[in-house]
Parts: structure tokens; sequence; C-alpha cells
């Protein structure tokens, strides 16, 4: 059962994300999917839960917050609930 209530857009964009996790501050990471309130990455670098992230996405950044991290093969996927809804971005930069 899908707990979701609001759509989500699947995406394969290339994104760059900074926190104070990660050596040097800042990765390169695949920007997954998004919604109205969070967004899923998948990088090669695990991020703490809770711990605060900034992701760059050609002139769009979302900042939130670190809600889960879980294998991904090799890699790792990470969810970020952020506190602007993020709909309308995601809808008209989804489709580019």
């Amino acid at each position: 059962m899908n707990r979701r209530s609001r759509t989500r857009f699947k995406t394969d964009l290339t994104a760059s994300v900074t926190c104070s996790d990660l050596p040097g501050g800042s990765i390169i990471a695949r920007l997954a999917n998004l919604s109205v309130h969070g967004l899923s990455l998948i990088l090669n670098k695990k991020l703490t839960i809770g711990s605060q992230a900034k992701v760059e996405w050609g002139t769009v950044t979302f900042v939130g917050e670190v809600v889960y991290c879980k294998p991904h093969g090799k890699e790792v996927i990470v969810g970020l609930k952020v506190d602007d809804p993020v709909y309308e971005t995601a809808k008209k930069y989804a489709s580019q």
C-alpha cells in the first residue's frame, strides 16, 4: 500500500548536493524523483538522518532535512524533506 497522497515525478537528472556529512562539502548526485515536499537522491556517500542538505539542479535550489538513507546497489538513496513546496518546480522542470 502506498502511503503517499501526492504524485511523485520520476527523474534522472544530475544535481549538486552540499552537506556537512560530505568530504569537501559537496558531491554530484542523481535526482531520482520529486514530490510536493520532498525528493530522492542517489549518491555514493551516506548522509546522516536529520542532517541538512542543499540540492542545486540548474537554477533551482532545494534545502531540506535528510529523512532516510538506504542502500541502493553500490550507492545509497537519500530522502530529503523540504519545507517549501516543490510541486510547481517539479512540474516545470521534470519534463526538461
